[in-house]
């Protein structure tokens, strides 16, 4: 393995260094990401505030899943050699996700990478933290491939998530912007006119109070959602079930509602309630102040085999619970802990509404933008 990753690299940086000797294109932003195929949300409202503003901007996405099958692979090799040229070319890459030739190759001393990081915050250790452990990475590997290596900033949604996240990435703290990304700036100010948009597709949910369930992706089966349906009575609420993209597990149950089209995000300005374990919807969710719950059945376990940044039964009082028929009572009697949540977004939430603008700021400001003719 070490041997292929050697050659791997070597002919990388022997192709960047040609590339490098292309004039770069000023006037270019490179959006990079892994986690999808399309550009997301927070691509493209970055992408949105800097057309508003400059004329003549290039915006170019590179944005693909990786898969393991072969052809996939293959396909995503061919896809790497395209990002090589684009980040050869340009003054500004902005990342969701690790992009292995910024990682891995030495760049012009003109680049500068921001690593907006694809969620509000860290609940659950990853990158660094979690190496060599179930749902990591494997070490030896990710130190050959320099995982998370030349980042010029950082996007976190808080300063609390500042200590985790330089963990993870093995970033110094200085590199932080502890301003949020721009999803919130969109939910909190959009959310009637989205809830509006939902319903319209899946007029039902206006019926009945409606429980969200966002589970975090496992790689073993449970039945944590088998547990968690049973004990809802679907003649007073109305579930829907978002699955993490890599659960491929099949549920057939009429009652639930399966939502693929629509993001999570967007559904959370359906839910009267949402019930999420270690992902960080949760912070989405309290940028809101909806009744949020953690169903963490398997927590003991979750924590030996990853591990948590927080403690959530400190963080939450009142609204977690390992076991699914009290979670449920906790709905029936609406006994929610409003506090909580608040407290909550008060020190996981750092959005006041212009994020979006802070960070095309940032890129114009990189890439040289002022000196542009603006609109």
């Amino acid at each position: 393995m070490a041997f292929f990753v050697f050659l791997y690299k070597l002919h990388l940086k022997i192709l960047y260094f040609f590339l490098k000797l292309f004039p770069v294109n000023h006037n270019k932003v490179v959006f990079l990401s892994r986690n999808h195929d399309t550009p997301s949300l927070d691509f493209r409202m970055l992408e949105n505030e800097l057309k508003s503003k400059y004329k003549n901007i290039q915006i170019v996405f590179l944005t693909k899943r990786i898969n393991k099958s072969v052809s996939q692979l293959i396909c995503y090799y061919f896809h790497t050699l395209l990002q090589t040229y684009h980040i050869a070319t340009t003054n500004v890459c902005v990342l969701d996700s690790y992009i292995i030739p910024i990682s891995i190759l030495k760049h012009r001393e003109s680049l500068s990478v921001i690593q907006l990081w694809h969620a509000m915050g860290a609940i659950k250790k990853f990158g660094y933290q979690t190496l060599d452990k179930r749902y990591g990475r494997r070490a030896k590997l990710s130190l050959m491939m320099h995982m998370h290596e030349n980042y010029d900033y950082v996007v976190s949604g808080s300063d609390a998530m500042i200590p985790f996240y330089t963990e993870a990435f093995h970033v110094s703290s200085q590199r932080f912007l502890p301003i949020g990304l721009p999803r919130i700036d969109y939910i909190v100010s959009r959310q009637k006119s989205i809830r509006r948009s939902v319903c319209k597709k899946y007029p039902h949910l206006k019926d009945k109070p409606v429980i969200l369930y966002v589970p975090t992706f496992r790689l073993e089966p449970d039945d944590g959602i088998e547990r968690l349906v049973n004990q809802i009575d679907f003649s007073r609420y109305s579930l829907i079930i978002k699955k993490h993209p890599n659960d491929q597990r099949e549920c057939n149950d009429d009652r639930i509602t399966f939502i693929g089209n629509v993001s999570s995000l967007s559904l959370l300005t359906v839910a009267d309630y949402i019930i999420t374990d270690y992902s960080a919807i949760s912070i989405e969710a309290s940028a809101l102040e909806k009744r949020l719950y953690f169903y963490v059945y398997d927590y003991d376990k979750y924590c030996a085999s990853n591990g948590l940044n927080i403690d959530l039964y400190e963080q939450m009082p009142g609204c977690v619970f390992k076991d699914a028929a009290e979670l449920i009572q906790d709905i029936q009697h609406n006994n929610y802990n409003f506090e909580a949540i608040r407290a909550f977004k008060r020190k996981y939430v750092a959005n006041n509404g212009d994020t979006t603008q802070k960070i095309s700021n940032l890129i114009a400001e990189l890439a040289g933008f002022r000196h542009l003719d603006t609109k």
